[in-house]
């Protein structure tokens, strides 16, 4: 009996170092995975950069944006004494009103003949109508510009400058100048404003002439391109990727902004896009369009167009650049630790598609 005493004894003492030595490399391996699972990239759980509310007020602090209604100026001026009054503009409007030209007659009879023009009054008047001020837009560009600013802090506030110039459709309606944020408002009237009907204007591009997008096109189609390299868009996926970075770019800084805003679409054209980028990529990539560098691919599916075929009518135009959004948010959702500037900047679209680990299961 004392010999399996003895015995017994041995065994349990040699069995509990081993349970206890097992449970030892349990832990280190859980504390392991935690720690790795820490330090490991994490997904955005938002689509979009977060930023510290606290820092975007604080720089909403230092801004004192200043906004100039030519428009309002010139209409105003006094046309019994023309030469002086835009003499005196022009030092306010240096690149409205080149001082070397007020003087001259051909310059003036062309002013002249802006002012007295039948459609650019009729203009003038629709302007006054819908932009009795800015107000509103003031304050909503200010809180967006202070998002831009934490993210960019060296950039400098532009001054906003808005025009009526008679419709002219072949300039942006938005774009930077210098340090001017130029501004048609005439191309913000709203879908259904007669003048644009009367001009023959299409309705999928009359759609978006509308004060809602004012705020979002000051993003995506001027102050944009501060932030965006240069090069040369040689394929269907450089074309869809650098949409893709202009809208991602657009909602960062406007996140309460609806999204069909953002790409420009009402919302039965933003629900077909969402239920379908899926089948308009899968049709891409198997008709080996991707890397086309033909015009009239890329035309087809990243331009201004009513429609995208060959999904017929009810599709909407320019799905490219709705997928090329699609694949830059999943990029930058699946890589955390890239800024959105060094995201900006990098211009390897095959990269930024291999990183994105995009795979629309719609």
């Amino acid at each position: 009996r004392p010999t399996t005493y003895r015995r017994n004894l041995v065994v349990e003492i040699k069995i509990i170092p081993m349970k206890k030595r097992n449970l030892i490399i349990i832990i280190c391996i859980i504390i392991i995975i935690a720690v790795g699972l820490i330090l490991l990239p994490k997904k955005r759980e938002n689509s979009t950069i977060e930023i510290p509310p606290k820092e975007i007020k604080e720089k909403e602090k230092e801004i004192s944006l200043q906004i100039l209604r030519y428009e309002e100026d010139i209409f105003n001026i006094d046309k019994n004494n023309v030469v002086d009054e835009l003499l005196k503009l022009s030092q306010t409007y240096p690149n409205f009103l080149p001082a070397d030209q007020i003087q001259n007659p051909n310059a003036i009879k062309a002013f002249m003949a802006y002012l007295n023009d039948p459609t650019v009054l009729e203009l003038y008047k629709e302007v006054k109508n819908t932009f009795p001020n800015l107000d509103d837009f003031k304050q909503q560009f200010t809180q967006a510009y202070s998002r831009y600013l934490v993210l960019f802090p060296n950039d400098k506030i532009p001054t906003i400058v808005t025009s009526v110039p008679g419709l002219d459709t072949q300039w942006p309606s938005v774009f930077l100048y210098e340090n001017d944020l130029n501004i048609y408002l005439d191309m913000y009237l709203g879908a259904d404003n007669k003048i644009y009907k009367q001009s023959g204007i299409p309705l999928y591009i009359s759609e978006r002439m509308d004060k809602k997008f004012l705020l979002v096109d000051c993003f995506k189609k001027a102050i944009v391109y501060k932030q965006l390299p240069e090069k040369t868009l040689v394929t269907l996926l450089d074309r869809v990727i650098y949409e893709g970075k202009k809208l991602y770019f657009t909602q960062t800084m406007l996140p309460n902004e609806p999204l069909e805003n953002i790409i420009g679409y009402n919302e039965e054209k933003f629900q077909w896009a969402e239920q379908n980028y899926g089948k308009v990529w899968a049709y891409i990539v198997e008709n080996n369009l991707l890397y086309s560098k033909e015009e009239n691919v890329i035309r087809q599916f990243a331009e201004e167009a009513p429609f995208t075929n060959p999904f017929g009518n009810n599709s909407p135009g320019r799905m490219g650049q709705y997928i090329g959004w699609k694949i830059v948010s999943a990029y930058m959702q699946n890589n955390s630790e890239v800024t959105l500037e060094e995201m900006m900047k990098n211009t390897d679209s095959q990269n930024i598609l291999n990183n994105s680990k995009f795979k629309p299961t719609k």
